[in-house]
């Protein structure tokens, strides 16, 4: 044990070594979801995407074993390096199950991927994406796209009262229309006061001090670290209803998470108002 945090510090320093912390309380704390077991058989022997990761909630081991039932999963991510998977290689490089055969690795925007099909995946897994997009509703439109007919999205937000998030107010339904309505680009950083005023550095050891977060903050653009919206259980079912997807089950999970697991149906399109020109080549 003593080797391995050794490894992880000298591989990924602090930040790496208090993730390493995390996931294995969260072991610790969380079985198998209801939801995973409610719905197992809809990811066995099919192909997925992955926007992120690898992410260990969808581990072997994790609270939403997809990996090991999946025939294959691709992934997505926006940089070939980021602060928690470090390096990455763009091609057949995705390792998300030791057991099986890697997966597709593209590097891409999670809200522009027109490197991949319409309808090519089954399912759709994020874990601990969505809050790091300037435009969700965009972001969720890509991943929809993405899906077959009566297709699988999981995804998984930070609880914010479970999170140093918690003296951010919920972000508004209408707050995530407009920045849709305007072509929000990833490079938004409308956030920054009320993030830097009520941020709990006390619950986010990573970020180091005010100065050293404000720093980080200023870069996000390039390192994507941080929460541009915050989320609850309602503002997570009224996003999936707006976006027509049929919630199948949600959760709140020890210790910070919300689960939600819809189904894309194949009669119900999204509410998604028109893009301006100028909107989408601010994107």
């Amino acid at each position: 044990m003593v080797e391995r945090i050794i490894h992880l510090f000298r591989a990924r320093g602090v930040a790496g070594v208090i993730r390493a912390i995390q996931l294995r309380l969260q072991k610790l704390l969380a079985g198998r979801t209801k939801s995973f077991l409610a719905c197992e058989s809809q990811f066995i022997g099919k192909t997925g995407l992955e926007i992120g990761g690898p992410s260990q909630v969808f581990a072997r081991n994790g609270i939403f074993p997809v990996y090991p039932i999946a025939r294959v999963i691709d992934n997505c991510n926006f940089c070939d390096i980021t602060v928690w998977e470090g390096e990455i290689k763009q091609g057949q490089s995705f390792q998300f199950d030791r057991k099986k055969p890697k997966g597709r690795q593209y590097i891409a925007e999670a809200t522009v991927m027109g490197c991949i099909a319409s309808g090519t995946y089954g399912f759709v897994l994020s874990s601990h994406v969505l809050e790091h997009t300037a435009n969700p509703i965009l972001a969720l439109s890509e991943w929809m796209r993405l899906l077959k007919n009566q297709g699988i999205l999981v995804l998984l937000l930070p609880q914010k009262d479970k999170t140093f998030d918690h003296r951010r107010p919920v972000t508004t339904m209408e707050h995530l229309i407009a920045d849709y309505n305007v072509g929000m680009p990833e490079s938004d950083l409308t956030h920054m006061p009320e993030i830097l005023a009520l941020h709990d550095l006390e619950r986010d050891p990573e970020a180091g001090d005010i100065a050293s977060f404000q720093k980080r903050s200023m870069c996000n653009i390039d390192n994507r670290c941080l929460h541009h919206h915050v989320f609850d259980s309602v503002l997570a079912l009224q996003l999936m209803d707006y976006m027509g997807m049929r919630v199948l089950s949600i959760e709140e999970i020890l210790p910070f998470h919300i689960l939600i697991v819809a189904r894309k149906e194949g009669s119900v399109k999204p509410k998604l108002p028109q893009l301006s020109e100028s909107s989408i080549s601010a994107l």
